[in-house]
């Protein structure tokens, strides 16, 4: 794919900064996937992928404008879904991919320097899902959720890096007559401090806080 220079892009020069050539930005992408059963109670998707981006406009630590910016992207997905029991499921989704830079952009601050090979700021390798959900009566569910976000860095020059977290949620559903149900949930259960987003800037950093353990309770009318 390819996408054509905005105006912006063109014009929007900073104080000691020269125009530079304004090429289409180009996407170059393959995926590929299979899928398979084990007997009746296991099912198995998996996609591998790989993506380069090449010429896409960005505005550097220092305010210029960069016209040859380039990524890669590459990695796999999977999803499993298996029938432990008739009233017994487990379902999980991982996500293991490496977004990288793959040019070179010195600034003057070291801490948003590109380097050719780091990784993308704010991209984590891996993120994944995990549900285990139990349907003791065909009116009723229960339902453990294990949330997983990997660790990432925080800055272009990968000094700085978040952890990651790991959460798990809680909720269950069940029917009082043909449209209504009741529902709770518990989220966050272990109460978990993480941050929802983190980043490095201004020279300190910046976590943006999830939420605490939290419990809801409700109704859900069906028309």
């Amino acid at each position: 794919g390819a996408r054509a220079p905005q105006t912006t892009d063109l014009y929007r020069l900073q104080i000691n900064q020269t125009g530079d050539q304004a090429r289409p930005e180009q996407i170059d992408s393959v995926e590929l996937g299979v899928r398979a059963r084990i007997g009746e109670r296991v099912k198995i998707d998996l996609a591998g992928f790989w993506m380069e981006k090449r010429n896409f406009f960005f505005r550097d630590a220092d305010g210029f404008n960069v016209t040859n910016g380039k990524t890669r992207h590459a990695g796999v997905e999977a999803d499993i879904r298996i029938l432990l029991h008739d009233r017994l499921t487990l379902e999980s989704a991982l996500t293991y991919a490496a977004h990288t830079y793959r040019f070179n952009r010195p600034t003057g601050r070291a801490t948003e320097s590109i380097t050719k090979g780091d990784d993308i700021d704010t991209a984590p390798r891996v993120i994944a899902n995990t549900r285990l959900r139990w349907s003791p009566t065909e009116r009723a569910w229960l339902e453990a959720e294990w949330v997983s976000l990997g660790s990432y860095f925080t800055d272009a020059a990968n000094d700085h890096a978040y952890e990651g977290h790991n959460l798990l949620h809680l909720r269950g559903e069940a029917a009082v007559s043909e449209r209504l149900s009741a529902f709770l949930t518990l989220r966050n259960v272990t109460n978990k401090l993480y941050a929802e987003r983190a980043d490095f800037a201004f020279g300190s950093e910046r976590f943006f806080p999830g939420e605490e353990r939290t419990f809801g309770v409700g109704l859900r009318y069906r028309r």
